[in-house]
């Protein structure tokens, strides 16, 4: 096994193209995409000469020529080196930092005999980019990017160069008058027009300027940041058939990589990504269904492209589905070996998650190796019913949830005999889930989830009924009532789901006997919200997490056979009015600001809300007391609706109180009682409004609910006043 092994290194210079510094990289992407070459360009390699080479991508692929690197109008060893493999006879210079006379020296000093056949660079970024697109032939668009963001330029440099598209630099208030003199030239053959990055790099009218008719012949293509701008380009042209996917670095220090690529990029057919260091799963996902066997290029060392972003080449993440067959009642995790084959392979870890909770781990043993050496295609099942048994191809890992609880993502951890790890995601989960419950519906169906006020209990009851047992065949069952919420991200976009626990009933047979004593099929759990009950030998009831502002998407019922078999269903349909388990409450009508003389009619309405759960709420008898706070009661009028239809005068007692109601009380109702009230003086007045129980003898009233309320009295305006 040991001689089909390739060595680590091999395999990964394989997939990347760097030297010591950018002049060694340029050097190497030229002499791996060109065994000979007459012709090179040669750009300056300093940071602050980047700009000038930003459009020569097109020029390059035109005459199949790749772009090498000066330091200024100095020329590395690495570049005169690259020059004599490529046996390159003639060069186009493309930036004022690199001196004819000098070039001719240096040539001369390596015996070099190379003609410097056209320096391109201008006085100016834009007159360069104009002197290179006026060499080239045939042109039917445009790419339009800032002059003075380097990364929009270099993100689209593969896909213009392959499609002969000239790139021509935007000023602030639009193309300069040497590059708008070319496009005049050239507009009547403009068959498509593509303008690189939002209104605050282009502003739209620069964009309104340009040749073609918005959303039919041009294109602003961008993203939210350069990253996002280079993916939306990818998705744009989707007509090239990659070769293979070269990826940079894409912050300023290191775009140079991408320029010195570009050439290469486009002779074969490929685009150019880039990338922070690593590849997003946004450009994962986006590249994956493309890449077929086609592999993906790092340009620069590990500190500009990490060994990550070439996971694709080594393992890639296959079908994540609903699985029902051979046994498994879960789901089965994919994945393809790219750069070898079982035999390969030291272990595979197969992990299932919901959010960032862990449900189940699978690891691969001995036999998946020993029977399978030659296999590239590789898959884990996972039965959420229950364990496998290690079977000497995977050891199973326990279900860390209920067949509620559907993965999000499946992550895959390979590593290899020589040491090599990578590891791979796959969030796009096959398949319906539900499917997976229809078994436990053969032995458990969820029934009524309802409000529930009666026999003590202001909460919520969950019932469910036993298909093929009865209760002196389970082990234990669980009744939990789940909230959940849809929480976005700091952007506003992206939603996840919260789930919260907000109580969870269990039973088992050695603390609730009870109920496993029952002889019936129907089964239900209460749940008290003001409170947990004290265990009653049929439930131990869990205290309810929240307050009555939580109300429960959804009960859980999860019952266990004494073979250890467990089946669960959920109920998300609640019916009755959560409102309802709320405190009682009494409410004013009473506006807050009056005029004095003004009679106006207000109500009082009443609502028992959770005190209809109360054993004696049937019985008692309630009258509603008025107590003024603030204010002479001789400055105040009060009256009530009787019941045959006329308002009667409500004096308050010596205390600034009233009764309304009949003195034996009337049943805590929802109702609204109807009043008027006449102030004679201004001024602030302030009551309270209560629900009292009418007290029998030797007993205290209650106040069942409350209220506060106040009033500002003003004088009427002098007639004819505003």
């Amino acid at each position: 096994m040991a001689d089909t092994q390739v060595p680590a290194e091999s395999k990964v210079s394989l997939n990347r193209l760097h030297g010591e510094n950018r002049f060694e990289t340029a050097a190497k992407v030229a002499t791996e995409g060109w065994e000979t070459s007459k012709a090179a360009i040669l750009a300056s390699g300093k940071q602050e000469n980047l700009v000038d080479a930003l459009t020569a991508a097109p020029f390059a692929n035109s005459i199949d020529a790749p772009i090498l690197l000066t330091n200024g109008a100095d020329i590395p060893e690495a570049t005169i080196e690259a020059l004599k493999t490529l046996k390159v006879e003639e060069i186009y210079t493309v930036s004022g930092a690199i001196k004819k006379d000098a070039l001719e020296k240096i040539f001369k000093e390596n015996n070099l005999e190379i003609v410097i056949k056209e320096e391109l660079g201008g006085k100016d970024r834009f007159e360069t980019a104009k002197n290179i697109a006026s060499h080239l032939d045939d042109v039917e668009g445009i790419m339009v990017t800032t002059a003075y963001k380097y990364a929009d330029a270099l993100s689209v440099a593969s896909i213009a160069a392959a499609k002969n598209i000239p790139i021509l630099l935007a000023d602030q208030d639009g193309l300069p008058e040497i590059e708008a003199a070319y496009l005049d030239e050239i507009k009547d053959q403009v068959k498509a027009t593509y303008v690189l990055g939002g209104e605050i790099l282009i502003s739209e009218e620069v964009y309104e300027e340009l040749p073609g008719t918005d959303g039919e012949s041009k294109l602003r293509i961008f993203g939210d940041d350069r990253f996002d701008t280079n993916l939306e380009v990818l998705k744009t042209f989707t007509d090239l058939e990659y070769s293979k996917v070269y990826v940079g670095n894409g912050y300023d220090e290191h775009l140079v990589d991408a320029l010195v690529v570009s050439a290469l990029a486009a002779k074969t057919n490929s685009p150019i990504v880039l990338a922070q260091k690593e590849l997003s799963k946004k450009a994962e996902d986006l590249l994956l269904p493309k890449l077929g066997e086609k592999s993906i290029v790092a340009v620069g060392g590990t500190t500009a492209v990490t060994d990550k972003a070439l996971t694709f080449n080594h393992v890639r993440p296959q079908d994540f589905a609903v699985m029902q067959a051979s046994g498994v009642n879960g789901y089965n995790v994919g994945l393809q070996i790219v750069d070898g084959s079982a035999r390969d392979l030291a272990s595979v870890e197969v992990t299932l998650y919901r959010g960032e909770t862990v449900l189940a781990k699978n690891t691969s043993m001995n036999k998946l190796f020993n029977s399978y050496p030659t296999a590239t295609q590789l898959s884990s099942p996972f039965n959420i019913d229950g364990n496998f048994s290690a079977d000497g191809y995977w050891s199973y890992g326990k279900w860390n949830g209920s067949v509620l609880d559907v993965p999000t993502k499946a992550v895959i951890k390979v590593t290899y005999l020589d040491g090599r790890v990578y590891e791979v995601v796959n969030t796009k989960l096959a398949g319906n889930p539900e499917d997976l419950n229809q078994e436990a519906l053969n032995h458990v169906k969820a029934e009524d989830f309802g409000v529930m006020q009666a026999s003590g209990v202001n909460g919520y009851n969950v019932g469910f009924s036993l298909v093929d047992k009865l209760p002196v065949d389970l082990q234990s069952i669980e009744v939990s009532l789940v909230k959940v919420e849809t929480i976005k991200d700091e952007d506003g976009e992206e939603q996840q789901i919260k789930e919260t626990v907000l109580a969870t009933n269990t039973a088992t047979r050695a603390k609730n006997a009870k109920l496993f004593e029952l002889t019936g099929q129907q089964l239900s759990s209460p749940f008290n919200i003001d409170g947990s009950f004290e265990n009653d030998g049929y439930w131990t009831y869990g205290d309810f997490n929240g307050t009555v502002e939580d109300v429960p998407t959804k009960a859980i019922i999860t019952i266990q056979y004494q073979d250890g078999r467990k089946f669960t269903v959920q109920n998300t349909e609640l019916t009755g009015d959560a409102k309802l388990l709320a405190a009682p409450a009494i409410v004013s009508g009473l506006a807050e600001e009056l005029t004095v003389g003004e009679t106006v009619d207000f109500a009082v309405t009443t609502a028992p809300n959770s005190f209809v759960a109360e054993p004696a709420a049937a019985t008692t008898k309630v009258r509603v007391k008025i107590t003024l706070t603030q204010g002479k009661k001789e400055n105040m009028v009060l009256q009530y609706l009787e019941n045959d239809g006329t308002y009667q005068a409500l004096p308050l007692n010596a205390e600034n109180s009233a009764f309304y109601g009949p003195e034996t009380g009337f049943p805590f109702l929802n109702a609204a009682s109807q009043f008027k009230v006449t102030f004679s003086e201004a001024g602030t007045y302030k009551y309270n409004l209560e629900v009292v129980t009418v007290a029998e003898e030797g007993q205290q009233s209650e106040v069942l609910a409350s209220t506060k309320g106040e009033v500002v009295v003003t004088k009427a305006p002098a007639e004819g006043n505003e």
